[in-house]
């Protein structure tokens, strides 16, 4: 079943945690050398009875220097909103349990993780992790 994405509606967007952390001895600077690596966690919730989506997006963002992970770096969570009026169309139930189709899941997740990627790069501004650019495609490991 093909579906929509126009009919998807982002109805808010709430950043729940923002916490960026430089070193408390000898902080970095801008042009130091260190590299960057990211984690991401996300979930999603569904209330079939509103047609609501909630998805989450949990994202760290590590800092190393000479391959040793050091106190410093950055994480968010953002909380994000969708309407879909048909999105009971998308659901099945299995096992006792209601589950989306991973097409329309990922649909969600990646509107999610978009504008994700846009607040944080806003947050990091003025930081030493000014400029960060976070991979368009979402990844879930280190």
């Amino acid at each position: 079943m093909a579906y929509n994405e126009l009919d998807i509606e982002y109805l808010d967007v709430q950043i729940l945690k923002t916490e960026i952390n430089n070193l408390v001895k000898k902080p970095f600077q801008e042009g130091d050398i260190f590299e960057l690596k990211h984690s991401t966690k996300v979930n999603h919730l569904y209330n079939l009875e509103k047609q609501l989506i909630r998805v989450i997006i949990e994202l760290s963002i590590l800092v190393f220097v000479d391959g040793k992970e050091v106190k410093a770096g950055a994480k968010f969570e953002i909380d994000n909103y969708f309407h879909y009026k048909s999105l009971t169309d998308y659901a099945h139930e299995e096992n006792g349990r209601i589950l989306i189709e991973t097409k329309f899941a990922d649909t969600v997740k990646g509107l999610a993780y978009s504008t994700a990627r846009g607040i944080i790069y806003s947050k990091l501004s003025g930081t030493f992790l000014e400029g960060t650019l976070l991979p368009t495609q979402m990844s879930t490991s280190i």
